[in-house]
């Protein structure tokens, strides 16, 4: 009744299926008509095709309906959840006909994919050299300190080298290019802190500040974002410069479109670097 058809109908049409196919796709047990190991497998097969055409169909909707233009971007992890939602949120709102798609990668399947240009754009934080590709360098800031609300180094406004010593903190991983430069400072300093674990994500390491973990220094971006899972940040009385790079592909089919959310990125790094700075200004007493 489900297929509108009868019984002796279908199973005909079955009997020249498997007579097409060379193979038996059903067993008979009683009454009923169990699927064999074949047909499982082809049954699994038909469905991955199926999920392939739904996402043809899904794009063709897309374009459609109002998206005329489609930019892929790969970036981070970290700034997949911090920088680009509220930044894709308010650029979509501005711009109806453009659709987005992020990737949030590891280093190693990122720089394949930008090899084979299979994205538009690319907000990482390494200075790229693939060919094909133009890089503009925006300035994020300063890495900042972050430490769970009421850890003692939080009742200074300021800190030092020397107010590490001995303190217990989250390492990023050693490929990362900010750690090495940490430690750097604070060997010429003299300083020993005390590793308590080491990560390699921005997210991580602020959910471990958040539980008391340790201390740690990071981006000012994901500092900003985790200040409200009780983490306080403050700045440093060293220098690290922390630089976001937006790597555009010259073979883009969305070459307005993609200049577009690309200000729009760097718009958003600018405001956030004045977020930050803004903050730990209320917290030095600062003009």
């Amino acid at each position: 009744m489900a297929l509108r058809t009868s019984q002796p109908t279908v199973s005909r049409e079955l009997k020249e299926f498997e007579h097409s196919l060379g193979f038996r796709l059903f067993a008979r047990r009683g009454r009923s008509l169990v699927p064999t190991e074949a047909a499982i497998s082809l049954h699994r097969e038909v469905r991955r095709s199926f999920v392939g055409l739904e996402e043809i169909g899904r794009t063709a909707e897309a374009i459609r309906a109002n998206a005329s233009s489609h930019i892929k971007i790969v970036c981070m992890p970290a700034y997949s959840t911090t920088l680009l939602p509220p930044l894709c949120r308010d650029f979509l709102q501005s711009n109806d006909s453009i659709r987005l798609s992020i990737y949030a990668l590891g280093n190693t399947v990122m720089a394949t994919g930008i090899s084979a240009q299979h994205y538009d754009l690319c907000i990482v934080e390494a200075d790229l050299g693939f060919a094909g590709w133009t890089s503009t360098s925006v300035n994020a800031g300063e890495q900042v300190c972050i430490a769970a609300k009421g850890h003692p180094l939080t009742r200074k406004k300021v800190l030092a080298p020397a107010d590490f010593e001995g303190i217990d903190f989250i390492y990023f991983s050693a490929e990362d290019m900010y750690r090495r430069e940490l430690d750097n400072i604070f060997q010429e300093h003299g300083i020993t802190r005390r590793l308590r674990m080491e990560v390699s994500t921005a997210a991580a390491v602020c959910s471990l500040v958040s539980q008391g973990v340790g201390v740690s220094i990071i981006n000012p971006i994901s500092a900003m974002h985790c200040l409200d899972q009780g983490v306080e940040m403050r700045r440093l009385s060293f220098s690290i410069p922390y630089t976001v790079r937006l790597h555009k592909n010259q073979s883009t089919s969305s070459p307005r479109s993609l200049d577009i959310f690309a200000e729009s990125c760097i718009e958003a790094i600018v405001n956030m670097r004045r977020q930050v700075q803004e903050r730990l200004d209320s917290k030095t007493g600062a003009a």
